[in-house]
Formats: C-alpha cells, structure tokens, sequence
C-alpha cells in the first residue's frame, strides 16, 4: 500500500460507521466501501480496504474478543450483512436475513460468535458466526435507528428508534421485549452500554439519592444504558429498574470563529460513547462539532469539558457522527471521531488533546495539481463542492491540508496555479463558474463575472492576447487565465478586473483569418511555457 493515501468520506448520519479494534485498526464505512486504517503509530496509514457491498455501509464493528480481533461484520443499505477478515481483506459469509436497508449492527462485547443487526423496518437479526445460524426478530414495528449488545449480559440488546423509543429485548427468548425505556422525545441516535456491571450509583447529592429510593449502594442485577438523542439530552438509563436516572443537557458553546458554510443546515447528531475502564466517564458529541467528557459523578457547570481546549483548532468544525475507541499496547488510550467536515481525527483520553487529522475526499478527484512556485504544494479539486491544498513537504503532519468551501457550490473540475505569483490558484466548476483563490488568505475567492454555460474542462495561464493585450505598456497584464468549457467556447479572462467582461477568443482567430463560417466547438487549450504558441483542440477532431 502506498505510504499516504486520503481515503473517502466516512458516511454521515450513521451512529457506527467506525470501530477500532485492539491493535488499533480502525475500520471506517465510506460510501459502499470499508477502509482500514492503522492507527496504532503516531501517524495514521490507510492499510487497505473491504469491498462488496453494493449500496451505503451503514454500520460496522469488530470483533472485539482475543484471538478473533481481526474478524468484523459491516451492514449496509443494501440489506446485506457481511463478515469480513481484515488481515486478508476478503470476506468470509454473506447474510440476506434483511428485507430492508439495514440501519445498524453490533459483535456482541460477551459472546464471540454473536452479532445482532436491525433494519429500518424494525427487524433484528442474530447472527452465530462459528455455525452460520441466523434467528430472526420483530420486537416493535419501528424504524430502528442504533443497537447496542450488554457488555454483561449476552442475551440483552438495547434497541434505539426513530421516535425516541428505546427497548431492552432478551435475545435467548425470541427477542421478548424486558423494558421499554420512554423519555426521549426525539430520534435515538446511539446507544452505549456502561463498561462495569452493577449499577452503582453516581449521586453525590442527596436529594438525588431519596429521588432514586436510595439506590446509592447499587443495583447487582443490571447496570447502566447511555443514549444520546436528536432532542439534545443524554439520558443514564437503569436496565434493571428500566427508568432513566439522569438525563444531561448539551451545553450551548460558542462557536469559536471558524467559518463554516451557510449553505448546509445541519442538524444536531448526539453520539455517545462509553470507553472502557471509566465507568464514570462518557463521552458524547455536541452541537457544532465539539466532543465534551461528562463526569458523572459531578453536577452542574464542573460536570462536562471539553475536548482540545489548549489550543486552536482542534475542534472538528461541523457535527460528529460516530466515535470509538482503543487501549493500545502502550497504554495509550485513543479516541477516534469522524465528522461532518470530512476529517477524521484522533484523540488522547488522557489530555483530551488531538494527536492527529486525517483528512477525507467527499466525491471524486477530478483536477490535481502540484504549484510550479510553492514546493510540495498540492491542490485537489473534488466533487464534494471543495478545493483542497496539501503541504506535501511538512515533516511534522504529513497529512498538513486545508479546505476551501467558500463561493465555490459545486463539483471543482478544474485547476490551475499562476506561473509565478504563488499562492494564486484558479478554479473551474461544473456548473461553469470560473475564480481565483489566494489560498494564503482567509478571503473568498474573486469569482469571473463571465460564466461559462457547461462544465469548466481546462484552465491556463498564458500572454494576454487582444484585446486585452491593448492598453498603456505600463498596464497590461502580465498574464491571462484562460478557460475552457463543455458548450465548446475558451474565454480570457482578466485576472486583475475579474467583473469585467471576459473576451470570446473565437473573434481574435476568425478576425485574424478572415473567417467568415462557424468555428468547430473547442476542447482544450494549452500554452507552449515560452508563451508563444497556444494549441487548441477541437470537437471536429
């Protein structure tokens, strides 16, 4: 595999599209495509993928039992649910027990064979992986949006719905439901259960205490539910008693000066995670990208902080969809979030600072294109609306990108970086918008008021030809960007007076050759580097 790779998008709105298992690979469902990504160094590495299913992976979790670490199931859109191994990357079996788009699956933290999966119609599936047997379950007919297996207890699943419903369902008595847990008023967006069995209690005040009929020493029989929902509380749930116990309301938190695009209303994704070994420890996703650490024991404003706090911009800058988490064999404990703003970033528990980003491609690659002036200066154009610039040649973060959103709104098709002035890179779109990006600032883009009537295919810097060649010596510009566009027509445009009218270049050929009929439609242009010819291909072949 190639020493670095940016992988796909990890897909949104899923509450498990993630997991790590305990060498720290983490696998990441991106499209219909699982990528497996070693996170166990101080970098991370794309180490290869999973691939087969034939629509959106919609969950994904590893076997989380010695000897079997690298045996994992994924669940898809597709209705499949597929075991895979991730050292040799193929798959083991395929399961069509789903009628429907499959919404969630998860190994069973206690029995090694078992895993459990639901689907939008609101059947669940157990699966026995040694023996291939499947049973089958229609506890409620809801749409099921998260599960979650009792670390504990074998048979107990955890049930999170659309409506804010939530079921504990014993799968060794056909999926009979043992509790409903009603409070949420909203989708139920992830479901975690406590890493320590019993339910000891957390309270330090008493009024608590009596409000809960003294439960302060404990409930052997069940142990603690987490469940973050759409309607902005995490609530602590007791599966013994089946009644919530706590219920913890987001912080609002300013957003810290980071622009973030308008165009995209996004909704809240309330993801929690409990990590191993902190029973009194959750973590859970904010409203704009925040990860807070909530203290249990605690009330009040001492109750939760914040992640990477001592400097900025650490923070994702857009919603978190599913986290997880990792105790390596250095003791390390590691947090892994991936996020609306397409990166995927890695935490220390300890500090709660981030130790790494890796950034993600949300659509297709479809310019690429090192700067002549900047060393090791890559710019991506891609089809999730963005330009991305990569310092290919920074030795602390090899992975060192920025991201550029701003005037863009559609796929980038085109790119091109002046011959001299650095940091000055052009864009075409799909929808026939042509700009110019100073990429060491934090400024918008200046847009061409000329746009083009189809997809931009080619730019270039060349010589200004007239008429913008005319003018006073002392103003002419030194260069033009010319672009080339799917309706077949090369524009010049003047990059200094870019709200002036770009010039059609067919007039200068025709007017030179004392053409009289149609010109055939161009597709493409280049400039010979001494910038004294100019080829251009045409449709007429």
């Amino acid at each position: 595999m190639h020493e670095r790779s940016l992988p796909a998008s990890p897909n949104w709105y899923c509450s498990r599209c993630s997991d790590v298992n305990s060498s720290g690979l983490l696998g990441v469902g991106a499209k219909n495509i699982i990528y497996l990504i070693d996170v166990s160094a101080s970098s991370c590495r794309v180490v290869g993928e999973l691939v087969g299913h034939k629509d959106f992976v919609s969950s994904f979790s590893f076997c989380q039992h010695a000897g079997q670490g690298h045996v994992c199931v994924s669940s898809s859109n597709d209705g499949s649910v597929r075991f895979w191994d991730s050292d040799n990357k193929v798959l083991l079996r395929e399961h069509a027990a789903h009628q429907s788009p499959v919404a969630a699956v998860h190994w069973s933290p206690l029995d090694k064979n078992l895993a459990v999966s639901g689907d939008e119609k609101g059947v669940v599936v157990c699966y026995w992986h040694n023996t291939g047997d499947t049973a089958s379950f229609f506890p409620e007919p809801r749409t099921i949006f998260c599960l979650s297996c009792s670390p504990h207890t074998w048979s107990s699943v955890a049930v999170g719905y659309k409506d804010g419903m939530i079921v504990l369902i014993d799968v060794s008595k056909k999926g009979e439901v043992t509790h409903r847990l009603r409070g949420h008023e909203d989708e139920i967006h992830s479901l975690a259960w406590s890493p320590l069995a019993g339910e000891d209690a957390f309270y330090s005040r008493p009024e608590d205490r009596e409000a809960n009929g003294g439960v302060s020493a404990g409930d052997a029989g069940g142990c603690y539910l987490a469940s973050g929902s759409k309607d902005q509380t995490v609530r602590i749930w007791s599966s013994a008693k089946g009644k919530a116990v706590m219920t913890l309301k987001l912080p609002y938190l300013k957003k810290r000066g980071s622009a973030v695009d308008p165009g995209v209303k996004e909704r809240l994704w309330l993801h929690v995670h409990w990590p191993k070994g902190r029973p009194t420890q959750l973590v859970s996703s904010c409203f704009g990208g925040e990860l807070v650490m909530w203290d249990l024991t605690r009330t009040g404003k001492q109750r939760w902080t914040l992640f990477g706090t001592s400097s900025e911009g650490q923070n994702h800058s857009r919603i978190v969809f599913s986290v997880s988490s990792v105790r390596l064999q250095d003791d390390r404990e590691l947090l892994i979030s991936t996020s609306m703003d397409r990166e995927i970033k890695c935490w220390d528990l300890a500090s709660l600072d981030c130790c790494w980003t890796l950034p993600t491609l949300g659509g297709f690659v479809y310019a690429l294109t090192f700067s002549p002036v900047g060393a090791g200066c890559l710019a991506l154009g891609v089809g999730d609306n963005m330009i991305r610039v990569w310092n290919t040649l920074t030795t602390q973060n090899q992975y060192d990108t920025r991201s550029f959103w701003q005037g863009i709104k559609s796929k980038v098709t085109a790119l091109a970086w002046h011959p001299q002035k650095e940091g000055s890179l052009s864009f075409g779109t799909d929808d026939g918008k042509v700009g110019i990006y100073d990429v060491f600032s934090n400024r918008p883009p200046q847009i061409s008021s000329s746009y083009h009537r189809k997809t931009v295919y080619t730019l270039a810097w060349g010589p200004p030809v007239p008429p913008m060649s005319f003018g006073a010596a002392g103003g002419k510009p030194s260069y033009s960007l010319y672009s080339c566009a799917g309706e077949g027509v090369i524009l010049q445009h003047d990059p200094s007076r870019l709200s002036g009218d770009a010039a059609d270049i067919d007039r200068l050929i025709r007017d030179t050759n004392s053409i009289k009929h149609k010109l055939s439609p161009h597709t493409d242009l280049r400039w010979k580097p001494d910038g004294k010819v100019v080829a251009i291909g045409n449709e007429d072949g």
